[in-house]
């Protein structure tokens, strides 16, 4: 039963946008305040994201050259290498023929994780009261801030 409840809420951090993603990326490696079990789960947030579609990534990478894609790159995967809570990772290759990674941040990726971290703070009282009854000890509001300066 506790497997099934550490899956389902990694699947609902995973849902809830980037900073609760990054946040459960944090608690992964913190046995000290959760369950193995959760921790086995939220570890798969380190990787195994799914990734936004392609045709965003590309309209970005223009928004962002000024420029079309054709005009900087003779070749650029229609996949990602790589899909992470902030952005992805493509591998391309230059019309001078070098071959490069280019990250592309998720749409609204600012935005989100601004709020995001504004409703984390809001809920860290209550989480830090929910804490105290598991005999657990972490400031939870110190901890956000530092982690929103991080990222």
């Amino acid at each position: 039963k506790r497997t099934q409840r550490a899956a389902e809420f990694m699947k609902l951090i995973a849902s809830l946008g980037p900073a609760f993603i990054k946040a459960g990326q944090a608690l992964s490696t913190r046995p000290d305040l959760l369950p193995q079990e959760y921790l086995t789960e939220l570890e798969k947030l380190q990787d195994r994201l799914p990734p936004f579609p392609t045709e965003l990534a590309l309209k970005q990478v223009e928004e962002a050259l000024e420029t079309n894609i054709e005009k900087v790159f003779s070749h650029f995967d229609a996949e990602p290498i790589a899909a992470a809570s902030i952005g992805q990772v493509y591998k391309a290759t230059l019309i001078t023929g070098e071959q490069v990674a280019v990250k592309v941040q998720r749409p609204r990726c600012q935005s989100i994780v601004a709020l995001d971290l504004h409703i984390l703070r809001e809920l860290s009282g209550f989480l830090n009261k929910l804490l105290a009854i598991l005999k657990r000890d972490v400031d939870l509001k110190a901890v956000i801030d530092e982690f929103g300066a991080l990222i």
